[in-house]
């Protein structure tokens, strides 16, 4: 958000910014062009002066298309050439790391790694970010508090929070090592991919697209915070992990099938209950997955996919894999059989109750 066109508060703006350490020239420019706040974010997380991509690469130890080759894999643009802007941690940090996961993993699978650390952490950045701008920056202009008082206070915010909020991710991080590594797992005749028998499931929600199209943004973002909420509660309170989500639907995954199936009807039931919600329609398999950085594919993963197409609102229809495997607390009605895309035969599907 720009600031606002007052000699005095450019002024407070610059002398902010100088303080925080940028040049006179930088400062100026940035306090009178609107990127002051930016720039004061930037300054308050440097540990030290940024470096070019060649100074980064040499510092690194690094030759320098595998310094980018690591750095594109974390979700970073090229800087611009000759632009010192490679953040003198991620200098500090990097060889350890790449050594450590090229000794024990090799360079692709520690550029998988390097993946999925930046897609998560851009989405941790942005979710910090557009929350703090609806929390905070938002109601205190509106309040009438002055841009460049804003900017001081979340500067001091973030030197104060972000430390502990970054031990806070270590530690979920340490809590789901051990969760991982406390499951079966097995490995593929040649040793190249971890596998996992897992229940797979997908819920969807009903007529999103033309709903959506009907809201309006806030009335949007409400719905999809809600949608991931009771995803997220009723999946973990029943034992089970969600995979991802994807904006109207849902990936997610338990050990056990029984839990499995106990995870998918109270889906079904909770967002049919919800008022600000639409039913939704679940899709469930079971069996052999290939894991691979968080994510699951394979056969189970495509059927359980196509499943939920063949729903109802608010029913759950699973495979027949699922229903050999559910136990005595649910009761399988057998559908007629149905095509799924990208399978041969029609497949015996069945819709999952309570018994």
């Amino acid at each position: 958000m720009p600031i606002m066109d007052s000699d005095p508060e450019t002024t407070r703006l610059a002398q902010l910014l100088r303080e925080l350490g940028a040049g006179e020239q930088e400062a100026r420019a940035a306090a009178a062009g609107g990127s002051g706040g930016v720039l004061a974010l930037e300054l308050a997380l440097r540990t030290g002066p940024p470096l070019t991509v060649a100074a980064a690469a040499a510092a690194t130890g690094l030759e320098p298309d595998t310094f980018m080759r690591f750095w594109h894999a974390l979700g970073l643009a090229t800087p611009p050439a000759g632009a010192a802007a490679v953040p003198v941690d991620i200098v500090a940090a990097l060889p350890v790391v790449s050594e450590a996961t090229h000794a024990w993993l090799g360079e692709e699978s520690a550029l998988g790694i390097a993946r999925v650390i930046g897609s998560t952490s851009a989405r941790i950045a942005e979710a910090l970010v557009d929350a703090f701008r609806l929390g905070f920056e938002v109601p205190e202009l509106t309040a009438g508090t002055s841009y460049s008082e804003v900017v001081e206070q979340y500067v001091e915010i973030t030197r104060v929070s972000l430390p502990a909020f970054q031990e806070f991710v270590g530690a979920v991080v340490k809590a789901h090592l051990v969760r991982v590594a406390s499951s079966t797992w097995s490995l593929d005749e040649d040793n190249l991919a971890t596998g996992r028998e897992l229940f797979v499931g997908f819920v969807d929600l009903v007529g999103y697209t033309a709903l959506a199209r009907t809201l309006t943004a806030g009335e949007l973002a409400a719905l999809v915070r809600r949608f991931e909420e009771v995803v997220a509660d009723v999946v973990t309170t029943g034992g089970g992990r969600v995979v991802k989500l994807i904006g109207d639907g849902a990936m997610f995954a338990a050990d056990a099938v029984a839990d499995g199936c106990r995870i998918a009807l109270a889906l079904s039931d909770r967002l049919a209950e919800a008022e600000s919600l639409p039913p939704a329609r679940v899709g469930a398999d079971c069996g052999p997955v290939v894991s691979l950085y968080g994510d699951y594919f394979g056969e189970v993963v495509d059927r359980a996919a196509r499943l939920v197409a063949l729903a109802n609102p608010s029913t759950v229809v699973v495979s027949e894999r699922v229903a050999a495997g559910g136990g005595r607390s649910f009761s399988f009605e057998q559908l007629p059989p149905q095509a799924l895309k990208g399978f041969g035969a029609p497949a015996v599907t069945y819709r999952l109750l309570a018994r």
